[in-house]
């Protein structure tokens, strides 16, 4: 692992584009790149998820939507997490399944096939599935990562792929057998990462974004309580959050950027 004392990150900022999640509002992401396998410890990847960071393959990223800020950081204290009466019953079917934890440079065939199969028919964003996309979204890290690899009579049936952090992990894609959707697996995988972190004695998964306005994103906050970064602050909320919670946050936020940016002039 390169030493990290002067080691130095380069962010750039992406000129506005089309939204993926809200096609009517313009995006810009902050990003760095990092290509060397290793190449960030972490306690340095920690502080970046803090801060509200996502990897994505050889990336770091987060919005800069400062007109927006609808993108919102997630993340689940898994101590205080008590799970529903729908995810019990689905935490129930874990009995049933195998999970063992691997490294991430040891994927094979197995899971390439596994990964096309749900991309194919559960993720249009990331059509078409490629063994060179496979590796460089998931395999090839330059932190630590790893697979929770879920079977069932010895059939590989779901993968997590998880950063570890100080803190906690990071989920970075879960991707399953779409013939088994009933299994309601992308909730067993949630509700695995928090057992794990448990045992780990650790405090936090991060599930990445919540955006208000996306039904695609509204099963992260049925897993409470459930803690949001808005303005680089975490909120703690323990009851089913509306829209009309987090919004005079976002206002507010919103208008503290432009206050300030504005006085600076």
């Amino acid at each position: 692992m390169k030493n990290q004392t002067n080691f130095t990150l380069n962010s750039q900022i992406t000129p506005l584009h089309q939204c993926n999640y809200l096609p009517d509002r313009a995006s810009r992401l902050e990003f760095i790149e990092l290509t060397e396998p290793n190449s960030l410890s972490t306690p340095i990847f920690s502080q970046f998820s803090r801060l509200g960071f996502r990897r994505s393959g050889q990336h770091l990223y987060r919005p800069v939507c400062h007109h927006c800020q609808r993108c919102i950081a997630t993340r689940i204290p898994v101590d205080s997490f008590t799970p529903n009466r729908t995810q019990r019953k689905v935490f129930n079917k874990i009995n049933e399944i195998d999970i063992i934890i691997n490294d991430c440079q040891n994927t094979n065939e197995t899971h390439f096939n596994l990964y096309a199969r749900y991309i194919c028919e559960r993720d249009g964003d990331m059509y078409p599935p490629t063994l060179h996309s496979f590796q460089n979204f998931l395999q090839f890290s330059f932190t630590d990562t790893f697979l929770m690899e879920f079977w069932r009579d010895g059939e590989l049936i779901m993968v997590a792929v998880c950063d570890r952090l100080d803190d906690g992990v990071s989920a970075v894609y879960t991707f399953y057998d779409p013939a088994l959707t009933r299994l309601s697996l992308g909730t067993v995988a949630i509700l695995s990462q928090i057992d794990y972190v448990k045992q780990l004695g650790l405090d936090y998964v991060y599930l990445g974004f919540w955006i208000p306005d996306s039904k695609k994103m509204h099963y992260k906050t049925n897993f409470r309580p459930i803690e949001l970064l808005i303005n680089q602050t975490w909120y703690h909320f323990d009851k089913p959050i509306a829209n009309e919670m987090v919004e005079p946050i976002i206002k507010n936020a919103i208008k503290q950027y432009y206050f300030t940016h504005w006085q600076n002039q």
